[in-house]
């Protein structure tokens, strides 16, 4: 029997590890001294709207014919954040990827985990390149398997599987039938959608199969991916705006936790400018424009979350650390005004682009981030 040969990068939720960082960092609170009058009352804060748990996995066929879909899905995974957003206004969403290939090639499946650090999940796709393959048939039971049982989905989330490829399964034996697998992912109340890219036919076959017993949805788009991206005259500020509010970060860790926050960041920033234009629309809906990263110190400050005070200085950049108190506080806030001013105007611009793409959308059916959006409104409403 082949060995089958995984590779798996794990995907930091960001809240979770923001949480267990700052737990270790933060400074005891000291009790008043009897001199000392108690503080006045605090206002209560409000409790935050009721979240809904979305976790999405894309199980995508990286071998060689499908560099023109990834590729485009590098172009459209911000746009379709936005769109589950606008679909499930309090969506609390993660996103899970899965890359397969088959036996023989660099690698069979390369997995990163559910996350809700949507600049990691952009920089691991940025790193995606379409490669290897030789014989037809792929190893889509390896990429399901890994859908099913390497993804640490949350019990009470609305769960969307999207299998997007251009051959059929393999059957190599290392993992259950992919027929076996799709109907566990129904069983287990994951949807499973399909897409197929191209024209084959058995492909057809199999992607319809996999999804009637995954209870999700069939579809097909060109080989290409059939993205059309619309350019906007807002595009351009949007990514200037959306630049300057990752400039005012001040991320609370260690050096290597700031390294792959800048790692993030840069791949964000060589996106083209439509596609900087969607993170930036997505971070200007809800409560996303705060929560770039979850160890921020000033996005933790304008949420109320966070108090620079309370931060051990070896846990800030070393730029910060030999700032006096107050040096730090009147640093700290007046980056988080930078961000708010920069933030507003986003938030303006981003609607503005919204009407502007609606009255100037393209005909036809559409390609792969069509096909993904077409999916979200059925299973999210």
């Amino acid at each position: 029997m082949p060995t089958r040969q995984a590779i798996v990068t794990y995907g930091v939720t960001t809240a979770a590890a923001a949480t267990i960082t700052l737990a270790a960092l933060l400074q005891p609170w000291r009790a008043p001294g009897p001199h000392l009058a108690p503080p006045p009352p605090q206002p209560q804060p409000q409790p935050a709207p009721a979240r809904h748990a979305v976790d999405v996995v894309f199980a995508v066929d990286t071998t060689g014919s499908m560099g023109g879909l990834i590729e485009g899905a590098k172009r459209t995974v911000w746009s379709i954040a936005t769109h589950i957003r606008q679909t499930e206004p309090d969506a609390a969403l993660r996103i899970g990827l899965v890359a397969y290939r088959d036996i023989g090639d660099d690698y069979v499946t390369r997995d990163f985990a559910l996350t809700g650090d949507l600049d990691a999940v952009f920089a691991e796709l940025a790193g995606y390149q379409a490669d290897g393959g030789g014989d037809t048939p792929e190893d889509v039971a390896a990429a399901l398997y890994d859908t099913l049982h390497r993804m640490q989905w949350r019990d009470d989330a609305k769960k969307l599987v999207f299998l997007v490829g251009d051959a059929p399964p393999a059957d190599r034996g290392d993992v259950p039938r992919f027929d076996v697998l799709a109907r566990e992912a129904g069983d287990r109340g994951i949807l499973l959608n399909t897409i197929r890219c191209g024209l084959d036919s058995d492909t057809a076959q199999a992607w319809q199969q996999i999804a009637a017993l995954g209870h999700g949805q069939f579809s097909s788009i060109e080989q290409d991916g059939g993205v059309q991206q619309v350019a906007t005259p807002y595009d351009e500020r949007l990514a200037e705006l959306s630049a300057r509010v990752d400039s005012t970060a001040v991320i609370v860790g260690d050096d290597g936790e700031r390294a792959v926050h800048e790692r993030n960041v840069a791949a964000n920033a060589a996106a083209p400018a439509p596609a900087q234009a969607d993170r930036a629309a997505y971070y200007a809906t809800g409560d996303g424009a705060v929560a770039r990263a979850g160890n921020d110190l000033v996005g933790g400050v304008i949420a109320g979350k966070m108090h620079a005070g309370k931060i051990a200085r070896a846990a800030l950049p070393a730029e910060l650390r030999e700032l006096s108190p107050e040096q730090l506080q009147a640093e700290i806030q007046r980056r988080a005004q930078l961000r708010r001013d920069a933030e507003a105007e986003m938030a303006k611009l981003a609607r503005q682009r919204t009407d502007y793409l609606q009255a100037n959308a393209k005909g036809g059916e559409g390609g792969f981030d069509a096909k993904v959006n077409s999916a979200v409104d059925a299973q999210l409403k």
